[in-house]
């Protein structure tokens, strides 16, 4: 035998133990991927409404939602007032006037032991 005929028997070999390419083994490593995917997004919709029980159980659930909408609100105005802001107040000053609102600290008199921020 040659080194080329040799070369070819070794080829014909090597082709004969390599597995064909199978569509149905693909096709069955895409489904078992797919159906991990599902499993682990159930997973995680069963964590969520085991925390969601969790929260509806609370006894201050009013109060936990009153606070949240309250929040939201208050998120909402500052995210409009920073959008809107370019030629109002400047958000610090609006967040340090709300302050001093909250607090009933008046910008002329000091409360006792409290002080307002200087106005720039």
């Amino acid at each position: 035998m040659t080194g080329q005929a040799q070369d070819q028997s070794q080829q014909t070999q090597s082709q004969a133990q390599q597995p064909s390419w199978n569509p149905f083994a693909t096709l069955e490593q895409v489904g078992l991927l797919a159906l991990g995917a599902v499993d682990l997004a159930l997973d995680q919709v069963r964590r969520a409404a085991g925390q969601g029980q969790g929260v509806a159980s609370r006894s201050d659930l009013r109060e936990l939602v009153a606070d949240g909408v309250q929040d939201l609100k208050v998120r909402g105005e500052l995210a409009s007032k920073r959008v809107a802001a370019s030629d109002s107040d400047n958000y610090l000053e609006l967040m340090a006037h709300r302050a001093i609102a909250r607090n009933g600290i008046t910008g002329d008199a000091p409360a006792a032991g409290k002080t307002a921020p200087p106005h720039a």
